[in-house]
């Protein structure tokens, strides 16, 4: 079905080839300067939205301020009290999250989608399992309570509506979201909640977003990772570049070492990986191996590469050979070359 188009701030979510990455703040908002800090290293990072927690009017008047000085829109996530999501949109917040298990006053609910019009805010219907009473269980008990609350933002007039349907559990929330991208014409925030570490996190995050990214019924999602939260944009623009949306990420390949390694990998992947995050071109292939056995193959196909010769690598560029030449002599290499490709892509781009 397609969706609506839905603006939060200068951020569109809805268009088919396009799936927004958010994150959220795990510091008090009323921490005004950390909280800043750690939304621009986010935004830096990937982030095209980030969400912050309201629990008091301290951390409304903290919001006034980040909103202010944040280089992206801000959705303020709000839970019980419908008069802190009232506040929250008058403070400047460009969307904000409701549970609707725990805002149940509709006279409440009203009065939120009217200020949310007033000021062309977003609501995002976030609904998670762990949170809905024991009498709601099965996937239709739960697609009709979020039903309910649709049908009063559209009784009221309001349509600038973002849903999500989270659980542990990744089956369950594969089976709502389709659901639910099937049901309304409105767009889908996707997410495990309580994910878990970051390995946990990742494997349950990827099965997820893979089976929706193939049946179109994700336009924004998160990965919720118990740890940092500036751990998570770069993971997840990997997950959509592995699911086949293109991100502005160096397409790398390297090998997981045996006994017979002739370079120490792991430590020149790490300098590596420095110069393609701070470069990052999806028109690049690059081939880092620890030997010739299938090293020589991967570094012809690749645009840039090298194997391990002897504590010493094997220079490739193009499909030819550079040198063998010590670690630290390829490292400045590479990039030299690497960032003559990029030069060459993005005018071959432009003509």
């Amino acid at each position: 079905m397609k969706k609506r188009i839905v603006k939060v701030g200068d951020i569109v979510i809805g268009k088919e080839d396009d799936i927004v990455i958010q994150s959220m703040t795990n510091i008090k908002t009323s921490k005004t300067k950390k909280n800043l800090a750690q939304i621009k290293t986010l935004f830096k990072l990937g982030c095209k939205l980030v969400r912050v927690s309201i629990d008091n009017f301290k951390d409304v008047k903290s919001l006034k301020k980040i909103v202010t000085n944040s280089p992206c829109p801000i959705i303020a996530d709000i839970q019980y009290n419908p008069k802190l999501a009232i506040a929250a949109i008058e403070a400047g917040a460009k969307g904000i999250r409701i549970n609707p298990t725990n805002i149940t006053d509709q006279k409440w609910f009203i009065k939120i989608l009217e200020t949310a019009k007033k000021y062309k805010v977003a609501i995002r219907l976030g609904i998670n399992t762990g949170s809905l009473k024991n009498d709601i269980e099965t996937d239709n008990q739960i697609i009709n309570f979020l039903k309910k609350y649709i049908l009063i933002c559209e009784k009221n007039n309001f349509f600038n509506l973002v849903l999500s349907l989270k659980s542990t559990s990744v089956e369950k929330t594969i089976n709502l979201s389709l659901l639910a991208s099937k049901l309304f014409n409105y767009p889908i925030h996707v997410g495990i909640t309580e994910a878990g570490d970051i390995t946990t996190a990742t494997i349950r995050t990827t099965l997820l977003v893979k089976e929706l990214v193939m049946k179109k019924a994700i336009n924004t999602f998160r990965i919720s990772i118990t740890d940092d939260p500036t751990i998570e944009p770069t993971i997840a623009k990997k997950i959509l570049h592995e699911c086949g949306i293109k991100q502005k990420l160096t397409n790398y390949i390297s090998c997981p070492t045996c006994g017979r390694c002739k370079i120490n990998l792991k430590k020149i992947l790490k300098k590596i990986k420095k110069i393609l995050d701070k470069n990052p071109s999806n028109l690049i292939k690059v081939a880092l191996m620890g030997c010739v056995v299938n090293g020589l193959n991967e570094v012809k196909k690749a645009d840039i590469g090298f194997y391990g010769v002897n504590k010493k690598c094997h220079l490739y560029y193009k499909g030819e050979s550079v040198g063998i030449m010590s670690v630290k002599k390829t490292i400045k290499k590479f990039k030299y070359l690497y960032i003559e490709l990029i030069n060459q892509k993005n005018l071959f781009m432009q003509q």
